[in-house]
């Protein structure tokens, strides 16, 4: 049994969850753009191979020299958009105790790589901004309030949308072989008793994946642009099971 799934999508939003404090309050069109959770495009192909090597008579053959299953499932996807930032200074934006303390960047300036490959992520400095992520960002004009201030100004729109860099992508190959004996049909245990043994690997060529969740985005730190950790590398676990 084989099996294979595409998906070419796209989903757009204002906020990716619950409670998300938009950093925009006063126009939430300020905050559109990709959802946090996007993968433009994805494909899986899965299957299972359960051989059967002795028939009829040999019966009881099988159940000590076949019992036999390898299934595996592969995954593969264009990873997730991010986020440039730039942290408030000085207090938080509209009053002192609103607690709004980013910002998107004021506009794009250009000449910035656009690698998703995992080295363009590696540190200390992104190989997509050699020269520092303020010769690529620019700075927006914002007013920071603290105390019990109460604000009346605006900081300046973003130049760009939220979510609108690629991380880089994900692949990963997972594989199960398990080997069954049955046992003899019997009075006590029926006719389905057995003993199973398998071996399920993760990531079994041991791929590197960045964690979307480490990385650097805040134009103001000299490694932005990088991935400071990883998914989990191969893990191999053995089980058994009796059943019947």
């Amino acid at each position: 049994m084989a099996d294979a799934q595409f998906a070419w999508s796209k989903s757009m939003d204002t906020s990716s969850g619950p409670y998300f404090e938009q950093d925009y309050p006063y126009n939430l069109n300020l905050n559109y753009g990709r959802s946090d959770f996007n993968v433009s495009k994805a494909f899986k192909l899965y299957g299972m191979w359960q051989p059967v090597f002795f028939h009829g008579d040999k019966s009881w053959v099988e159940k000590i020299a076949g019992g036999w299953s390898l299934s595996g499932i592969f995954n593969i996807h264009s990873g997730f958009p991010w986020t440039p930032v730039l942290d408030v200074v000085g207090g938080s934006l509209y009053c002192g105790t609103c607690g709004y303390a980013q910002l998107l960047p004021g506009n794009y300036l250009g000449g910035a790589g656009t690698s998703t490959s995992n080295d363009a992520f590696k540190g200390p400095i992104s190989s997509n901004y050699p020269a520092g992520p303020l010769a690529y960002f620019s700075t927006p004009t914002y007013t920071a309030y603290s105390g019990p201030a109460f604000g009346n100004a605006l900081p300046q729109s973003p130049g760009l949308r939220r979510n609108s860099l690629n991380l880089p992508g994900y692949r990963d190959i997972d594989l199960t072989l398990a080997k069954s004996f049955g046992l003899p049909n019997n009075r006590v245990l029926g006719e389905g008793a057995k003993f199973e043994f398998r071996m399920d690997a993760y990531n079994i060529f041991n791929n590197l994946n960045f964690n979307p969740n480490n990385i650097s985005n805040n134009i103001g730190s000299p490694n932005f642009g990088t991935i400071s950790g990883a998914l989990a590398g191969r893990v191999v676990t053995l089980g058994a099971r009796f059943s019947f």
